[in-house]
């Protein structure tokens, strides 16, 4: 069996240790300057290229990344790897219930950004077949792959443009969101088709390919996803956390991409099927892909960025023409492709062009196809070079346009006091009571009309219909509502309430009441947003307790840590119910699992099962009973 040699070895271990290193410095570089990291990852290549250290010192360059003996085979393997679980990744972000919660806007916004640069991508090719450099038995394929290209957009990049924004969770910041993901689901099924026509010949093998990747798809999102809604909870259950769920996931997104490369589409489409799949369900916890995303982020991903730039000359490679004629066809088919559909929607005219310019990033995405095109022989290096320039380009300007049309996007005040709870039960008119004594805004939902009486009799806003029906909120007004409470019986309502909600005022602004199953099994594994964890308090225990109107006690602390003591260590958690807490502005947070960050002078609120509980060991600001 063939080895490395102990020099290769050598070789092979500094390769990886000069590129996470020097990408790791870039990348943070680049986030200083509140860039994407994949900028600096990208120019960290491009330093330890030959475009920079292959031209200044050749030998040291040909001893790193020698170009010959089995060296650059293991560690194309080793980028290989890292597409497919950046495509996992990718996969985990989209979010099939949002696509479907905007239904037909986002659709149609989405066709009419992606079918114009589409067509305006075949039609460069068309009108300037000189600047692209294609022999004649491709033409057929580089123009649908050059269309996609153009069509495509970077979900991770759009994301964190808009969330510096400020405007992630709003209606303009949903329809781009939305808008992106249909891009990347489209966009990946039509380039797993172009790579398939470079693999076959005739139009059976085109017909099998096209099928084959639709039949994947649609099995996986739906038979697929539903199976997977029944592992996932018995993989938490029995398998420790975090390491069972994470292999099951990287293992099943590389059962997914030997899958589909075996009937001759890219593994990519695999493990981004995959990914997508997984992320749908309500059991595959935000904890759970923030920990994914951090072992692919941190580790694969400056490993392929990086590699890109030891393949190609730029300099050499770099053609002044075809780089401005990418950026403007990218520009312009996309701004005025999404722009469009946009304004047909509704939007004002700076809105629509705030869309365009939001779906225009294409950043890793547009990359990692470029990278595919390259090695399948689809693509030359220059086109190569261009679609890479273009990408960093279109990600780097992407919220500086967002904000030259709309100068006072993300300025409003996003933060909203008031709290939305679902469930008129014997708790929540509990909690009722203690939030109107604060002056807390309340807007209580419920399906049945019945239990909403009393709350219009105490002058609370209440709200009576399907909580889960896609244009509720698009009925409610949501101004003056910073969080939701999901408290009913129903353990599935909650878990599907919050998820709507979610989209619209943030994931890190809803709560759930923990359900029996979970408190039983003590999981590690629980979300974040998950209400009163000290002591796993489900439905059924709070309702016995409330239905009895204990008082509401509580105690001011110094500072957090002292208030993180007394919930994790000193106090009795078999006699006190912690509630919300108080910062310094007068906000009241509802207490969960996600540590909350105050400077001083902190009150907590919380339920004295036996009175008087509380620790002498504690030493308070003050004490006292509200």
């Amino acid at each position: 069996m063939q080895q490395l040699s102990h020099h290769e070895l050598i070789v092979f271990f500094l390769q990886l240790s000069i590129m996470l290193l020097v990408g790791k410095i870039f990348g943070e570089i680049a986030k200083k300057f509140k860039q994407p990291a994949v900028v600096g990852e990208i120019l960290a290549g491009i330093c330890l290229g030959p475009t920079l250290l292959g031209a200044f010192s050749p030998t040291i360059f040909q001893y790193l990344f020698p170009s010959v003996g089995s060296s650059p085979v293991v560690l194309h393997g080793l980028t290989t790897l890292s597409v497919i679980l950046l495509l996992l990744i990718s996969g985990l972000e989209v979010e099939l219930a949002l696509v479907f919660k905007l239904g037909k806007r986002a659709i149609f916004t989405s066709i009419i950004g992606g079918v114009i640069p589409f067509v305006i991508g075949v039609m460069s090719f068309v009108l300037f077949p000189s600047f692209f450099n294609v022999p004649e038995q491709h033409e057929f394929v580089f123009m649908l792959f050059l269309g996609t290209a153009l069509a495509i957009s970077a979900l991770p990049v759009i994301a964190r443009t808009l969330m510096d924004l400020g405007i992630f969770k709003s209606a303009l910041g949903m329809m781009i969101i939305a808008s992106a993901m249909i891009d990347d689901f489209a966009g990946w099924i039509i380039f797993s088709v172009v790579l398939g026509l470079m693999k076959h010949d005739g139009t059976t093998s085109w017909l099998f390919t096209m099928l084959a990747a639709l039949s994947f798809a649609g099995f996986m999102i739906t038979i697929g996803r539903r199976a997977l809604d029944k592992i996932l909870p018995l993989i938490n259950q029995y398998v420790s956390f975090p390491g069972g769920i994470l292999s099951f996931a990287i293992t099943l997104s590389f059962l997914g991409a030997a899958f589909t490369e075996a009937i001759g589409i890219h593994a990519v489409f695999g493990a981004f099927i995959v990914g997508v799949a997984l992320g749908d369900s309500i059991h595959f916890s935000r904890k759970t892909k923030e920990i994914i995303h951090d072992f692919v982020t941190n580790i694969f991903a400056p490993l392929f960025f990086v590699s890109i730039g030891l393949k190609i000359n730029f300099v050499d490679n770099f053609q002044l023409p075809l780089v401005l004629l990418i950026i403007f066809i990218a520009f312009f088919g996309k701004v005025i492709g999404a722009g469009l559909g946009a304004y047909l929607n509704g939007f004002t005219w700076r809105e629509s062009a705030a869309v365009g310019f939001g779906l225009n990033a294409r950043g890793a995405m547009e990359i990692i196809l470029a990278t595919l095109a390259l090695q399948a022989g689809v693509i030359d290096k220059p086109l190569f070079v261009a679609l890479v320039v273009m990408a960093l380009v279109t990600s780097m300007t992407s919220g500086y346009l967002m904000k030259l049309v709309m100068p006072d996007l993300g300025t409003k005040n996003q933060e909203a006091n008031g709290i939305i709870i679902f469930g008129d039960n014997e708790i929540t008119q509990f909690l009722i009571q203690f939030l109107s004594k604060n002056k807390v805004p309340i807007l209580l939902t419920d399906i049945y009309k019945n239990r909403l009486t009393q709350t219009k009799l105490d002058s609370n806003a209440s709200f009576q219909g399907e909580i889960l029906d896609k244009g509720i909120l698009d009925r409610l007004d949501l101004s003056r509502y910073g969080r939701f409470l999901a408290m009913s019986e129903n353990e599935q309502t909650n878990l599907e309430a919050i998820k709507l909600f979610g989209y619209e005022i943030g994931e890190h602004k809803v709560y759930r009441l923990i359900s029996k199953q979970e408190s039983q099994s003590l999981n590690i594994s629980l979300e974040e947003n998950i209400l009163f964890l000290g002591k796993y308090w489900h439905y059924h225990t709070l309702k016995r307790i409330f239905s009895k109107n204990p008082d509401v006690d509580s105690i001011e602390f110094v500072d957090w840590e002292s208030l993180i003591d007394f919930m994790t260590i000193v106090h009795n958690p078999k006699y006190i119910i912690p509630l919300f807490w108080k910062d310094t502005h007068q906000v009241i947070h509802p207490i969960s699992s996600k540590d909350l960050e105050s400077e001083k002078n902190i009150t907590l609120f919380y339920v004295d099962i036996t009175k008087n509980i509380i620790p002498k060991s504690i030493k308070p600001l003050q004490l006292k009973r509200t």
